[in-house]
C-alpha cells in the first residue's frame, strides 16, 4: 500500500506537462499499474538491472542509460519509496546544479586514489549531497562526469557501490560537475534526521525518500490531509515488520546460545 499511495500521490503533484517514464525489467507485469494510472510509457532496460542493488547502480553509472533520455535536458528520478510533495522543478533546473539529493546529515567520507587522484595526488573527501531516490540529474553532465573518472567508474562498478555516492564524491571533485550544498538540498529533499533540517530551516522540502523507514511521523505531518486513517495504520503496521525483522537475528542468537 505504501509504495502505491506513494506513486500515486506524486505522480499527482507533478503538472501535466511532465513527460513520465516507467522503467524496469522486460518481464514486468504492468497490468496493476495500467488498471490504477491508465496510460502509461514504458521504457524497459535489462533484467539485471533490476534484479539487484548492484545491478540498479551500475545502470544509473551508464552513459546508455542517460542518453536514452537525451531529448531532456534534466531528469527526475523517483524511486517507488519516494514521496513528491510538490512540482517545483521549474525553480530547480533553473539554477546551476547537475545533480541534487537529500542530505547526509553525518557525511559520508571516501579516500580517492583514482584517475587524475592516483599515487601521491590522492584526496581524502566528506560528501553530504546526495541520495538517488529522489533526485534531479542533468543528463549530459551526468554522461560528461562519468567519462571524466573512468577508473574511479570502474571501482564502482567492481565494489558494488551504491550509484548516488558516485555522483556525490566525483562530482565534488570535477572540474565541471555542480552539486549544491548541504542546507540547499535539504530544501529540495529530505532522508535522514529530516526534523533536524527543519529546525536549522523551517522551509519544508519539495519531497523525500524512504519517508516511512526514518521518521514517518514527520512525513505524515507533511501530507495533511492525505495522511488518511488507513495510511497511518499502514506505516505503523510497515514500522512493526520492520521492528520484528531486526529483531529476529537476535533472537535466534540467544536461541544458539540457550542451546549449545
Amino acid at each position: 500500500m505504501l509504495e502505491d499511495f506513494s506513486l500515486s500521490h506524486s505522480l499527482a503533484q507533478l503538472k501535466r506537462s511532465r513527460r513520465v517514464v516507467f522503467i524496469g525489467p522486460p518481464d514486468l507485469d504492468l497490468s496493476a499499474y495500467r488498471q490504477r494510472l491508465g496510460k502509461m510509457e514504458w521504457l524497459p532496460f535489462e533484467a539485471d538491472d533490476f534484479a539487484s542493488v548492484q545491478g540498479y547502480s551500475r545502470l544509473l553509472t551508464s552513459s546508455a542509460f542517460y542518453e536514452r533520455f537525451a531529448g531532456h535536458e534534466f531528469m527526475l528520478v523517483l524511486q517507488p519509496d519516494a514521496l513528491l510533495l510538490r512540482d517545483d522543478l521549474d525553480a530547480w533546473v533553473a539554477r546551476p546544479f547537475d545533480y541534487v539529493g537529500a542530505p547526509w546529515p553525518d557525511g559520508v567520507e571516501i579516500f580517492i586514489n583514482l584517475d587524475r587522484f592516483g599515487g601521491e595526488a590522492g584526496v581524502r573527501i566528506k560528501t553530504h549531497v546526495g541520495n538517488g531516490g529522489l533526485s534531479l540529474r542533468r543528463n549530459r553532465a551526468c554522461v560528461e562526469l562519468l567519462k571524466e573518472f573512468p577508473q574511479a567508474l570502474q571501482y564502482f562498478h567492481l565494489s558494488g557501490s551504491s550509484e548516488d555516492l558516485f555522483f556525490a564524491f566525483m562530482g565534488q571533485v570535477s572540474n565541471r560537475f555542480v552539486l549544491p550544498n548541504e542546507m540547499t538540498a535539504a530544501r529540495f529533499a529530505l532522508e535522514l534526521k529530516p526534523q533536524r533540517y527543519r529546525l536549522i530551516d523551517p522551509t519544508p522540502p519539495m519531497g523525500g525518500h524512504a519517508w516511512w523507514k526514518y521518521d514517518p511521523l514527520f512525513w505524515l505531518g507533511q501530507l495533511g490531509a492525505a495522511a488518511t486513517p488507513a495510511l497511518r495504520q499502514a506505516v505503523l503496521v510497515e514500522a512493526q515488520q520492520r521492528q520484528a525483522a531486526a529483531m529476529a537475528p537476535a533472537q535466534a542468537s540467544e536461541d544458539v546460545q540457550a542451546t549449545a
